[in-house]
C-alpha cells in the first residue's frame, strides 16, 4: 500500500510544480504584454513632442 502511494504523491508534486510554473510563465506574459503597450504609448507621445518641437523650431527660423 505505501509502495503505491509513493509514486501518487510524486506525480501530485510534479503536476503542482508544473502548474505553478505555468502560472509564473503566465504572468510574466502579462507583464512582458503591458511593458510593450507601454513602450507604444511613449513612442507615441515622443513622436508627437518630437513634431511639436520641429514645428516651433520652424515657425522661429
Amino acid at each position: 500500500d505505501s509502495a503505491t502511494s509513493i509514486p501518487i504523491d510524486e506525480s501530485l508534486q510534479f503536476s503542482e510544480a508544473l502548474q505553478s510554473a505555468h502560472r509564473g510563465v503566465d504572468e510574466l506574459l502579462g507583464s512582458g504584454s503591458s511593458i510593450l503597450q507601454g513602450l507604444r504609448d511613449q513612442r507615441l507621445t515622443l513622436k508627437g513632442t518630437q513634431k511639436k518641437l520641429l514645428d516651433v523650431a520652424n515657425m522661429l527660423g
